[in-house]
């Protein structure tokens, strides 16, 4: 007789709708689903009654420090904030310090997570000095590159638009995901030397608008266009931009953040540094057409861009030497549930923006949905709870968030991380992450 490691049972989101139904989970993936008298007997049993059972959450866009910013995040702490926050995977961007941006740095930054995180991890990369490191670091496991055209991170410079098309020929040839920080360097330098006489936040919202942003996206997706080369523009703030990257649908996708949904710019004048990021906080009409981008199903990706800092980062005389940056893995889903519970969205978008896509986007196989054979990663949720958002209980080293005192309907009950509980909703219990290895989608 068959006895499988556990059963989890609840309202499943399965198939496009919530049954009443449990999983059986084997060795770390799902053995079936169905009800719970049909499935083999198990060691473990986890019984959810009314909750929601989705798909573990995939985060593209993390930042999760360590190494020379340990004191900022480390590995530990940042996969257990994502365990708390219902990502079951999340995805390590490289502008850290060293930079990820050589193969033996890629090397170097996966054995350091090796053993220490809680959830999957896959990692980007920059882009090298040489071209013909590009497939070298690509066949290490990427998951994707990483761009920055608003500040220079490495060997590329963010004006130097000839090299770039190489590096996407190279990119588009070899079918690896790049993912861009989509503002114009050029605008955004001569604005700041317009604007750095101004101390408070004015100064850096006016050399980082929404035209900057648009030419840049622009810029990127011409030359993808040319290099058929899979793009994904990070944190747009407009509905404008949303719409110039829908005309290149089957080549671009884009991602949207949960801070530039829920808050305008106009909380700056409250939380000052706290709210500072990059791209910045827009304008309620911009907000309003980001929300119609959701709903509309123009939008690929909700992702949160944790970006932690000490607190000390968060404050200065000016406004310019303060780090940009937030923590949102803990704040992310009770967002997003909250908007569920107003009718702004379903909870199928949630599996859609959070996990079906990321997976589909960045081929991570074995995740994005709750079939027999994938993989067992689950989030576990409660519609229902209302609470208030406290960052001093963050996993995440960053105890700030401008969503502090925060109203939320929706949390996080359970975080199973292949076939593991590692978060019980109320503390992490063990780890369950492994390191994931890219997969490259050709043609």
């Amino acid at each position: 007789m068959v006895i499988v490691d556990c059963i989890v049972s609840g309202r499943i989101y399965w198939r496009g709708e919530l049954v009443d139904a449990a999983i059986a989970i084997d060795d770390g993936k799902i053995f079936d689903v169905g009800l719970e008298v049909n499935l083999p007997k198990a060691d473990r049993y986890y019984r959810f009654q009314d909750k929601i059972i989705l798909p573990g959450l995939i985060d593209v866009h993390v930042h999760l420090r360590d190494q020379e910013l340990s004191y900022k995040e480390t590995f530990e702490s940042g996969t257990m904030a994502a365990a708390a926050g219902g990502f079951t995977t999340v995805l390590d961007m490289p502008n850290n310090s060293p930079l990820t941006d050589s193969p033996s740095r890629f090397i170097d930054r996966v054995n350091l997570a090796k053993g220490r995180i809680y959830v999957n991890v896959g990692f980007y990369s920059l882009l090298p000095k040489c071209l013909s490191e590009v497939e070298t670091i690509a066949n290490l496991g990427a998951i994707g590159f990483k761009v920055y055209l608003n500040r220079r991170y490495g060997f590329l410079d963010p004006s130097d638009y000839d090299s770039l098309k190489q590096y996407l020929n190279v990119c588009g040839g070899i079918g690896i995901p790049v993912v861009f920080h989509a503002e114009d360097h050029s605008t955004i330098s001569k604005l700041e030397d317009e604007f750095r006489g101004l101390s408070d936040f004015r100064g850096f919202m006016w050399a980082h608008p929404i035209e900057a942003e648009f030419k840049a996206v622009n810029g990127v997706l011409n030359i993808a266009s040319a290099s058929n080369c899979r793009v994904h523009i990070a944190h747009v703030t407009s509905g404008l931009i949303v719409d110039l990257i829908s005309k290149f649908r089957g080549l671009a996708t884009c991602e949207v953040t949960p801070h530039h949904l829920f808050l305008t710019s106009d909380v700056l004048h409250k939380l000052g540094g706290i709210a500072k990021m990059e791209p910045p906080l827009r304008g309620i009409f911009d907000v309003i057409s980001l929300w119609n981008s959701v709903r509309n199903g123009l939008v690929d990706v909700i992702a949160d861009d944790h970006a932690p800092h000490s607190i000390e980062e968060k404050f200065g005389e000016s406004f310019w030497d303060i780090k940009s940056g937030i923590p949102g893995l803990e704040t992310t889903l009770p967002l997003m549930l909250t908007a569920v519970n107003y009718g702004l969205i379903g909870i199928g978008d949630i599996v859609k923006l959070m996990s079906f896509n990321p997976s589909r986007i960045f081929n991570i196989r074995g995740k994005g949905s709750i079939e027999p054979g994938l993989d067992a990663d689950l989030t576990i949720v409660d519609l229902d709870r209302e609470w208030v958002i406290d960052s001093s209980k963050f996993y995440s080293k960053a105890k700030f968030s401008p969503f502090d005192g925060f109203k939320v309907k929706g949390i996080v009950k359970a975080t199973f991380v292949n076939g593991l509980m590692v978060y019980d909703g109320d503390e992490i219990i063990c780890k369950g992450g492994e390191i994931l290895f890219g997969r490259r989608i050709r043609g």
